[in-house]
């Protein structure tokens, strides 16, 4: 492994569908070298040497911390500062923070572990992880590597201050078939001995069993070993994906590790991805050719048997209008449902996520309103249906008639009290 370190422009991405997050890449490339990483296809212009050469962004603290202090946050949890907040009291220091809502920290970049093997010696999430509490952010860890136990002190102060919450990505139960695929990252084991210690420390964490690899991962004894090995740690929740095959790299280094220790099975991956889809999606046809189960519904339906949550429960920051982003929530719910577990509407799907994006940016608060105000958004009638209803009740019918679940993200009926007489 070659780690180059160098002082990076810029370190933070934003976007307008999750506005209530910003995302951070410390790393470029990733020493874990995962034969089905996403990281390795050419659109994100990654150097050549991806898996051994990593380079590192070692003034990323100092960027995070310069975004904050732009965005009119102080350092309330620094215990010096060497500025004027070090002559007011602990307790009084959150009452100068920034009018402006808080938003969650994303420690990752969703290609390149901020846990990779080069953490170990350069410390630079540690420091990342420590901004973020002198500031009072919330902050989500996505890893591969037991080394998130090392911060375990620090993700444990931001979860007692704000919120903070690890999960993991786990894909395979057999320990020889997990280092054919992820060569160099944490086993299987190891993961799941961090996640029982995170979850006995109080820390919110779960799992991503994302890919569920066609053919060797999406096997029945594969999939119930790891839901019942979940279950045993009490993982917080469990969320499944498909593998995608990206023209390119991400393809070819895939498509090499079968070849070397599953050859049998290169055929049938050639053909499933013969389209070429620059998404990377299989060729649905050949999927149906040769019986595959969805990994969205098989995950779904394990998890209902397992008795673990299928999403990640979220939580929302300080400052935030927390109606509309409850309502955003279940609204996305619904989509996924509709869409992903009973196939009932696609279009309908997709107007419901795009009725919960604006309400995720929507800056008043849609309980406040009277009923002919919210007419005026830019929702279909359907949309509307749901959203009153909510706002009426508290519950959404759609969830109590799939789920048996009316509140299934709602945490605090409170939250409907102050709804507008105009909507009762």
């Amino acid at each position: 492994m070659i780690i180059e370190k160098y002082q990076a422009k810029s370190l933070i991405r934003t976007s307008r569908r999750s506005p209530h997050h910003i995302h951070l890449n410390i790393y470029q490339g990733c020493f874990h070298n995962c034969s089905y990483c996403d990281g390795k296809s050419d659109e994100y212009f990654m150097h050549d040497d991806y898996s051994n050469t990593i380079r590192a962004k070692i003034n990323a603290p100092e960027l995070l911390e310069e975004y904050l202090k732009n965005k009119g946050f102080l350092p309330i949890n620094r215990e010096k500062t060497n500025t004027l907040l070090d002559f007011i009291p602990q307790s009084s220091r959150k009452k100068m923070a920034s009018d402006n809502p808080k938003f969650i920290i994303n420690i990752f970049g969703n290609i390149c572990d901020v846990y990779q093997p080069a953490e170990a010696e350069l410390e630079i999430t540690r420091k990342i992880l420590q901004v973020a509490y002198d500031y009072g952010f919330p902050v989500r860890i996505l890893t591969k590597n037991a080394l998130v136990l090392r911060d375990i002190d620090l993700i444990k102060k931001i979860n007692q201050d704000t919120f903070a919450r690890v999960a993991f990505t786990i894909t395979l139960s057999n320990p020889q078939e997990q280092l054919i695929f992820e060569p160099n990252a944490s086993s299987t084991n190891e993961r799941l001995t961090a996640l029982k210690k995170l979850r006995e420390e109080g820390i919110p964490a779960g799992v991503y069993i994302t890919p569920v690899i066609p053919w060797i991962g999406d096997k029945d004894a594969n999939l119930i070993e790891l839901f019942q090995q979940l279950k045993d740690v009490k993982a917080e929740f469990v969320i499944t994906g498909g593998l995608t095959l990206k023209p390119g790299r991400n393809k070819e280094d895939f498509l090499k590790t079968i070849d070397e220790h599953h050859p049998e099975l290169l055929v049938l991956y050639d053909e499933l991805y013969r389209n070429n889809s620059i998404y990377g999606q299989p060729d649905m046809e050949i999927w149906k050719k040769y019986k595959l189960q969805n990994p969205i519904k098989q995950g779904y339906q394990m998890s209902r048997e397992f008795g673990i949550n299928f999403y990640e429960p979220r939580y929302i920051p300080e400052g935030t209008i927390r109606i509309n982003l409850e309502i955003a929530t279940i609204l996305s719910w619904i989509a996924f449902l509709m869409a992903e577990i009973y196939e009932e509407s696609w279009h309908k799907a997709y107007e419901l996520r795009e009725a919960a994006i604006e309400l995720e940016n929507y800056p008043s608060d849609i309980s406040l309103m009277k009923f002919e105000e919210i007419l005026t958004l830019p929702f279909e009638k359907h949309v509307f249906r749901h959203i009153i209803e909510m706002l009426q009740t508290g519950k959404s019918s759609y969830l109590v008639k799939k789920e048996d679940n009316s509140q299934l993200f709602f945490k605090n009926d409170d939250l409907f009290s102050k709804n507008s007489s105009s909507l009762r």
